[in-house]
């Protein structure tokens, strides 16, 4: 890894080119549908916040819950294949891996889900086959006799399909929503987001999995996944509505 920054930072000194910012002091005019849109990103909430702070918000959450629950799996995933399917970490490792590479295929192919999806339905879609995937898991009993398939099908389902799918449309949707306006801010606000995640998910489902079971933090998952979903399909209009 250390090797890898090292020609991330050679490649990014010898050929990445900053853009020269122009100063534009004309006034343009906004269209009226621009000016719709942000005259309705302005309204207040019933929580007492804008209608596009209130968005900006609900993408932040979206963004812990998709990365949080990807680092649960990256937490347990080896440690439950043990356990709760008899198989080595050698083979258990080469099947995410395997799962991770057809992930990338999934994220080359967005372009062409854009097309026929909006980024709302491919968020909601992505978390559903991710809850599909953590309740895949749930039920099982420890000692290795559990049928290897509902393995492979979990690790298909998160690390192949809905994370890739599900967290690259908030993304895009984040992108949508912030528009022309100044985004180096809030990009840091929702990175940070996605790092807080990567480190109290994963520290929660070590604690739970120590003082209760591995099953109560599947259980925990699929509540969070589930109030995501619910969010996002009573927001879609609204959301809709900012990125016209």
């Amino acid at each position: 890894m250390g090797l890898l920054c090292i020609v991330n930072l050679a490649l990014i000194a010898a050929f990445l080119r900053d853009r020269t910012r122009v100063r534009n002091n004309s006034v343009k005019r906004k269209s009226k549908k621009q000016q719709s849109i942000d005259d309705f990103a302005m309204r207040t909430t019933a929580i007492g916040i804008t209608v596009y702070d209130a968005c900006i918000l609900g993408c932040l959450l979206l963004n812990v819950s998709t990365k949080g629950s990807i680092a649960s799996f990256e937490t347990l995933g080896i440690a439950f294949a043990g356990s709760h399917f008899g198989m080595e970490s050698s083979v258990a490792g080469s099947i995410v891996g395997i799962c991770g590479t057809i992930g990338v295929v999934a994220l080359l192919s967005m372009g062409g889900l854009a097309k026929i999806m909006t980024d709302i339905q491919m968020i909601v879609g992505g978390m559903i086959v991710m809850f599909i995937s953590v309740a895949c898991l749930l039920g099982l009993e420890e000692g290795g006799d559990n049928p290897t398939w509902r393995y492979w099908l979990a690790m298909i389902l998160i690390y192949s399909i809905g994370y890739p799918i599900g967290h690259t449309a908030v993304i895009g949707l984040f992108s949508k929503i912030v528009g022309r306006r100044p985004q180096g801010t809030l990009l840091g606000w929702f990175a940070s987001a996605g790092s807080a995640a990567r480190i109290i998910f994963p520290l929660m489902a070590g604690y739970v999995t120590q003082l209760a079971s591995i099953h109560l933090v599947f259980i925990i998952l699929c509540v969070v996944l589930c109030l995501s979903i619910l969010f996002t399909m009573l927001a879609r209009e609204t959301l809709g509505n900012l990125i016209r």
